[in-house]
């Protein structure tokens, strides 16, 4: 696969440093009392610079840092401002190694991952996190995969990025038509590749948002593409919505917290040729964020590819694979490519709490909010009873009426469609998890024919996780 080749083969020191960067830390190394803080500053408002040092430094024995570090100011104490400076000078420039166009992109990228390393930053210090200085790295590490792309000359980010620029395009379907892959992905495998700290590339799967520290850096990256976006993205008013419910703060003091920094930003917003970013509009009254939210059309619906079909049915039936997360995840992948469904998620049953958390998604990386997938058992109900029993549901216009009323409020709220498919999945004759897709829009309807693939992958998956149960030992 294209993804797995770009992760085989990438090199860290393909992400350039911009010129700017070079001048600014020559100017702040030159004054011999200028501070740690300073220093990492410079250093945080480079990505590619910030991947240097941090990896120089995690790969470095050294008697005083036992455990990985996770923290630049850290890190560049220990390497100290000789090799800093070294690291930069071996550095390519991003004005020289990229074209207008790409360099363009790239000075936004780096810009937006300081924006949000400085709002993660900002929310883990109000909520007195024991390290604020470790999520705000994960954050500025967030969008590595586009970022990576940007520097590897890769013609697919850039159609990507074209594609966002419309308003009403939403990142996931974007990634879907032009890169045939997940950035988020991306930007995970090139993680653990390159060996970077936890926090970083845990915060690169969609199911931790179920943590708060990795909920941070989530919801740091979105914000922070919203800033960029001028605050016209739909999705906008849910991700404030949750970042002001995880801070336990009213709408106007979140957006006081944001105004002041956006502002810090704004002060380097040159550095990157960006002009000042607009602060978040007033809701003139409203009382919660939901007003950002306009209603938009679906621009295009996701094209069902029967050859993905076919890969990931090949792959359940052959009997080869032999883990469970890569098993899981040619199945969602599945359902996802190989039918067109925009989410999907394979949600695991906790008996003892009963309830089903999400354990793998797939379509979902740019939705902190859904990606917390989690539904109680305890009201009776539809899924109440498709854990009960074997069975499946597609929820529908022509039986809404009948069993709309049996869905959970939690479920409408969580999702925000009315149509949605679902099955139980059992191994050894007992319940141990439940598969959900949708197409995240009405203007996309669900069909028969997607509902009977559906069913037909999910039963080859149940089958295959029966096989791979019984190979595994008990305990």
């Amino acid at each position: 696969m294209w993804l797995d080749e770009v992760i085989a083969t990438a090199r860290l020191d393909t992400l350039p440093v911009q010129a700017r960067t070079r001048r600014e830390l020559a100017r702040v190394l030159a004054d011999a009392g200028a501070p740690l803080g300073r220093i990492a500053l410079v250093v945080m408002s480079d990505p590619g610079l910030a991947l240097r040092v941090l990896q120089r430094a995690n790969a470095v024995e050294h008697r005083h840092f036992r455990r990985e570090i996770v923290v630049l100011e850290d890190a560049i104490h220990m390497l100290g401002t000789r090799t800093l400076a070294e690291l930069e000078r071996q550095a390519p420039l991003a004005e020289d190694v990229l074209d207008a166009r790409r360099l363009e992109h790239y000075r936004r990228g780096c810009g937006r991952a300081l924006l949000a390393a400085l709002l993660a930053l900002d929310w883990a210090e109000f909520e007195r996190d024991r390290v604020p200085a470790e999520i705000a790295l994960a954050a500025l590490l967030n969008d590595l995969g586009e970022l990576y792309l940007l520097a590897r000359g890769d013609a697919r980010i850039g159609r990507y990025l074209e594609m966002m620029e419309h308003p009403d395009v939403l990142p996931h379907e974007a990634e879907y038509v032009t890169l045939s892959a997940s950035l988020e992905a991306l930007g995970y495998g090139l993680a653990c590749a390159w060996n970077l700290p936890e926090m970083a590339r845990e915060s690169m799967r969609g199911r931790n948002a179920r943590h708060p520290r990795p909920l941070y850096v989530m919801l740091a990256t979105q914000i922070a593409r919203h800033a960029f976006a001028g605050w016209r993205h739909p999705g906008q008013g849910r991700d404030l919505e949750l970042v002001s419910e995880l801070l336990g703060c009213d709408p106007a003091t979140l957006s006081d917290r944001l105004d002041r920094v956006v502002d810090r930003f704004n002060e380097r917003a040159l550095l990157y040729g960006l002009t000042p970013l607009e602060a978040l509009p007033r809701a003139g009254g409203h009382e919660d964020l939901t007003w950002f939210d306009r209603p938009c059309a679906a621009s295009f619906c996701l094209a069902p590819r029967a050859d993905e079909l076919e890969r990931a049915g090949a792959a359940l039936s052959a009997g080869r694979i032999e883990d469970r997360e890569t098993l899981i995840l040619d199945w969602l992948h599945g359902l996802h490519r190989g039918l067109g469904l925009n989410r999907v998620v394979y949600a695991v049953l906790d008996p003892d709490r009963r309830t089903l958390r999400a354990d793998q998604l797939v379509g979902t990386d740019f939705e902190p909010g859904f990606n917390r997938f989690s539904l109680s058992l305890d009201r009776d109900g539809l899924f109440a009873r498709l854990m009960a029993a074997p069975g499946a549901l597609w929820l529908n216009a022509t039986n809404r009426a009948e069993l709309g009323d049996q869905a959970p409020p939690d479920v409408e709220t969580l999702t925000r469609v009315e149509d949605f498919m679902a099955r139980s999945v059992w191994v050894a004759g007992r319940p141990v998890g439940l598969v959900y897709a949708d197409r995240r829009s009405a203007d996309c309807a669900l069909d028969a024919r997607a509902y009977q693939g559906f069913l037909c992958l999910s039963t080859l998956a149940e089958t295959a996780l029966e096989r791979l149960a019984a190979k595994t030992p008990p305990g």
